[in-house]
Parts: C-alpha cells; structure tokens; sequence
C-alpha cells in the first residue's frame, strides 16, 4: 500500500475514533446558582465550554456523581428546541438521536428549553431560573 494512502486511512481512522470517544474527556460542573437558561449557557460558555451534553448514561451517571449530594432538583442542560422546532444541544452537537431520556409527555411543545431532574430530561420556559451543569472539554 502506498505510504500516502495507509497515513490517510490511519488518519481517518483516528479521527473518527476521537470523535466518538470525545465525551469520554468531558468534565462536568455543578453551578449553584439560579439563573435563566440563556444566563446559564452565557455563563457557562465564558467559564467552561457549553452547558451540559449528555451522549450517554455514563454522562448521566457523572453528572449525578458531581451534583451536592444533598440537592435533588433540576440542572439546566444544554438542550434547546432549535430553528426547525426540533430538540438540539447547544454546542451544536447531534446525538439526540442517539441517547434520549425524556421524561413521559415531554418534551411539551409550549416549552423551549430542557433541564435534568432525577434521571430525566424536562422541558420549561428558557426565562425559569434554575442550578446549572456546565462541562469542559479540555484535556
């Protein structure tokens, strides 16, 4: 094989692999502090990187480890109901597709943005205050 080709495969190869794994590398923040959701992701854009992205169960059960142990209302999280009314992460991710936990009759279609509240999503007016999970993505 030609030495061009098999750097190009193996690059291609790696990439995909890192952008599967890549919320392997998420750290996640508990907030605590009440803010709107448009508040909570201008926050955690400037401090961190995005509010909270959950892929998969493994998310949910780090972002369960991380909250006080003695609170157990709701986060916001980065979902939204994007431009064609459909539901998307804020920092342009889509793997909604992939892992949902929306909570029965939810998401309601008066409602624009979603939070995390005891093993499921919830949606609620982006104006409601609520703690906020944020994460990283740094190394």
């Amino acid at each position: 094989m030609d030495r061009s080709l098999f750097v190009l495969l193996l690059l291609l190869l790696l990439s995909g692999l890192l952008r599967t794994t890549s919320a392997l590398f998420r750290q996640y923040y508990y907030i605590n502090a009440r803010m709107s959701w448009p508040e909570a992701q201008s926050y955690c854009r400037a401090k961190y990187t995005d509010l909270a992205t959950l892929d998969t169960m493994d998310d949910v059960n780090r972002l369960v480890n991380i909250v006080d142990a003695g609170y157990s209302g709701s986060v916001w999280i980065g979902l939204k109901r994007g431009t064609q009314k459909r539901w998307v992460w804020s920092n342009g991710e889509d793997t909604l597709t992939q892992y949902s936990a929306w909570a029965n009759g939810e998401p309601k279609s008066v409602n624009e943005c979603g939070y995390y509240n005891n093993g499921v999503w919830l949606s609620s007016s982006c104006s409601s205050t609520n703690f906020l999970m944020c994460y990283s993505s740094e190394l």
